[in-house]
């Protein structure tokens, strides 16, 4: 097939916050949702109780300050609410959960500086309850004290507790996210709403490997395609939200300790004043590699060298700071600046591993609230750089023996994003601008040819222009209407002095270097609220994203089968719908959602017969990237439920599948998507007092047996494991001991790494027992 045939709400007193991750997106990630900036600051906290003492998630607890300021949160699955970072001075509080009377607690003061508990007993509702409210479903969240208990090793691994997230797993650090069957690729992985792009062709390093855990306050995840302010965004955004430095002087030191050698001290220390604050941290994580339940490492399963078996499988240390001034109590203007160093970190899913890759992050950001303005009550701007550099060769491989240079094969990447943002608030209008560019080169060294550099990544730029605006409106008092639209203009174009197109000539018919690609974008949402208990929620969206560089312009000689992208792709285009209902009782929570998703001009690979005989291309056969027509279905349930005073249960359920329409003529044969998860189901007890918890989770996969047979994918079966934990706190010091996988259960998870070119086909175990325990302090 020839080039040009391819080519063919508003906010009144008493309404819940509606669709928390658009609003916190439009201000600086950090912030609660409407909270105002702060002059002096404090801390409010507590727990949420009813009559008997028993905990109650999802109470919605909303602060207003004396001057009318306003901040708002719902208080977590075991029913602990957090106000962090809240101004000083003097506060009324009201309190509502479904079956429960609205408390009213009397005004209080907050002094700068103070980290205040202030726990509320709720009274159980009369017959009539005369509070009704509209809300849209909240977006999934994983917060910090949920990340300081796991056994998880990176965000990757982490957010696995999230229904509808599963990781992608290639050695023993470094996991991808995929959200509802789509990779990062497809997704916006974004710290504090700034972009980090990995530099290496197979990504090793996605955008999650380069936040530490210490750095980490809480993650938010929204799902599907209605996402209009950020560019990219075709199957869901998740945003890793930075610590903020809580009033006064404070250090936090922490260890984690685990099997297979893992370490991982940090600290943190920060002062909050009443005009700015300051905080700094250091971390690092390092690991053998680990042994699966068979009791073999994954070094002795791929083909590492003997001599290298038994050495760290990856050593990382990251370093960070921020800055923030309010010179009033509705301005802050804030940087941030963060420095990471991995060594040495093996993937034994690839035929290489990464000998170094740093990263460095610098943020700025400005924001200005006007409760009291009638017009434009809200102003943020940001500004991002990141750069990543990073090498990989397969000196610890078999393949390197005898080779001249200790390496058989090498790439030197390099990835540069600079960007950023601005806004405003305009009644119940929200609007902004964003640009970026992307910048990626990759030069690749293969002993076979002689170590002669061939630039993989033709020093690729992606500039990206656009703008967005939303819309939300409450009719009557339980129907939430909100609308968005956001158009982009995309432009691509490859270094001509260092592109090779002769590969994309001889198997593609196709030698162009640029590309400009438009992009719109659009969302609506209806949120009604028939009952006090039960939600429903109906969204139909449109996102878009453009192909990555590699995908357009990478290219590689190599012995037997060449790989090379294709300059015609077209964007992928995400057209979907969600349906989703949450009911809350006094004890228990129930969500549930289905979606289905058509995306024109998905992009998957495929294998290509070679067109053109050139006398600098000799294989046959070369592996590239093309568009496809896919559907994605599936769905997700969770609930909660306070069985005791003490004692909680949950639960969860997640189920994607994948397919796509045949391609005969492009050698795309199988109608099932690559790389889809199977069903997951979690189900967990825990027991949790304030002081003391324990916890057991069990978790099961079910066998995976549609796939990709054009890309020799195969069946996984399923399996099930045991985790478990326990933890103390007392004042300022936190313990917490577990295990996961407690049975030592041998299993293999489904997700592989079929569409990369440096892959080895091999499976990579998951861990076998890992025991662990995890120390913190506060002073």
């Amino acid at each position: 097939m020839t080039a040009q045939q391819r080519r063919q709400t508003r906010r009144t007193p008493g309404l819940v916050p509606c669709l928390a991750l658009a609003v916190c997106l439009s201000a600086p990630p950090a912030t609660l949702a409407e909270s105002a900036s702060t002059g002096g600051r404090a801390t409010l906290w507590g727990a949420i109780l009813a009559p008997d003492g028993s905990r109650l998630p999802g109470a919605l607890v909303t602060l207003v300050h004396d001057d009318g300021a306003e901040v708002r949160v719902v208080a977590g699955a075991l029913g602990i609410y957090r106000a962090p970072g809240i101004r000083a001075g003097t506060w009324e509080m009201t309190v509502e959960s479904p079956g429960f009377e609205r408390a009213q607690v009397e005004a209080f003061v907050l002094a700068a500086g103070a980290e205040v508990q202030r726990d509320v007993r709720l009274a159980l509702a009369g017959v009539r309850v005369e509070l009704t409210v509209v809300s849209g479903l909240p977006e999934d969240s994983l917060e910090a004290p949920a990340l300081r208990e796991s056994g998880a090793r990176d965000m990757g691994a982490a957010l696995q507790a999230v229904p509808g997230i599963w990781p992608l797993r290639k050695g023993g650090i470094a996991n991808d996210v995929v959200l509802r069957g789509l990779q990062s690729r497809d997704l916006n992985v974004l710290v504090d709403g700034d972009r980090v792009n990995g530099a290496c062709p197979n990504h090793m390093d996605p955008p999650p490997f380069h936040v530490d855990f210490a750095e980490v306050e809480r993650v938010q995840v929204g799902k599907g395609p209605f996402d209009v302010r950020s560019q990219g965004s075709l199957g869901g955004i998740v945003n890793l939200i930075t610590r903020d430095a809580p009033p006064g002087w404070h250090v936090s030191p922490a260890l984690s300790l685990g099997s297979f050698g893992y370490v991982n001290p940090s600290a943190t220390a920060s002062w909050g004043g009443e005009k700015a604050s300051a905080l700094a941290g250091f971390s690092w994580r390092g690991a053998h590699a680990d042994r699966d339940g068979d009791g073999l490492r994954f070094t002795e399963r791929a083909n590492y060298r003997p001599e290298v078996q038994d050495n760290r499988a990856f050593s990382v240390g990251t370093g960070w700071a921020r800055l923030r001034y309010t010179p009033s109590f509705d301005t802050t203007l804030e940087a941030a600046y963060t420095r990471q160093e991995a060594k040495n970190v093996f993937y034994p899913y690839l035929m290489m591993d990464a000998p170094w890759d740093d990263t460095d992050r610098l943020s700025v950001s400005f924001e200005s609230r006007r409760p009291r303005k009638r017009t434009i009550t809200l102003i943020t701007a940001q500004a991002y750089v990141t750069r990543v550099d990073h090498w990989m060769d397969d000196a610890a491989r078999t393949t390197s023996l005898g080779a001249p240079r200790g390496w058989g094969m090498g790439t030197h990447a390099r990835a540069r994003t600079w960007g950023g943002k601005a806004g405003g608030r305009i009644g119940r209008t929200t609007a902004g601008v964003e640009y970026y560019r992307r910048y990626w080169d990759a030069e690749t060294s293969l002993r076979g040819r002689g170590y002669v550099p061939q630039p993989s990544i033709p020093g690729v730029n992606v500039d990206v222009l656009g703008a967005y605006a939303e819309y939300s409106r409450i009719i009557g008092d339980r129907v939430l209407i909100e609308a968005g639209a956001r158009y982009d203009v995309a432009w691509s174009a490859a270094d001509e002095e260092k592109a090779d197109t002769d590969l994309a000539w001889a198997y593609l018919e196709d030698r162009s270097l640029s590309s400009r690609d438009s992009l719109p974008s659009g969302k609506l949402r209806v949120a009604w609220r028939p009952r006090d208990r039960f939600e429903l929620s109906v969204s139909v969206g449109h996102t878009t994203r453009v192909p990555e560089p590699s995908e357009r312009y990478f290219s590689l000689r190599r012995m037997g089968s060449d790989w090379v992208g294709d300059p015609g792709l077209q964007p992928s285009r995400n057209t979907g719908g969600e349906a989703a209902v949450a009911w809350r009782g006094s004890r228990a929570t129930l969500r549930g959602s289905v979606f289905a998703s058509r995306i024109d001009d998905f992009i998957t690979v495929r294998e290509a017969d070679r067109l053109h005989d050139l006398s600098t291309v000799t294989n046959s056969r070369a592996r590239t990237w093309a568009n496809a027509d896919a559907t994605l279905v599936g769905g997700e349930a969770s609930f909660s439920f306070s069985a005791a005073r003490h004692v909680f249960l949950s639960g969860d359920l997640s189920w994607v599948r994948g397919t796509q329409r045949p391609r005969p003529e492009e050698s795309l044969l199988s109608s099932d998507l690559s790389e889809m998860p199977p069903l997951r189901a979690t189900l967990g007890i825990r027991y949790d007092d304030s002081r003391s918890f324990g916890v057991l989770d069990l978790v099961a996969s079910g066998r995976q047996d549609r796939v990709d047979a054009d890309l020799s994918e195969e069946p996984t079966p399923g399996y099930a494991i045991l985790n478990a934990a326990a933890g103390y706190r007392r004042g300022h010091v936190a313990v917490t001991v577990g295990a996961t996988n407690v049975f030592d259960r041998f299993y293999s998870p489904h997700l592989s790494y079929q569409r990369d070119p440096f892959r080895t086909g091999m499976r990579v175990y998951d861990p076998g027992r890992n025991l662990y325990v995890n120390l913190s302090f506060r002073f």
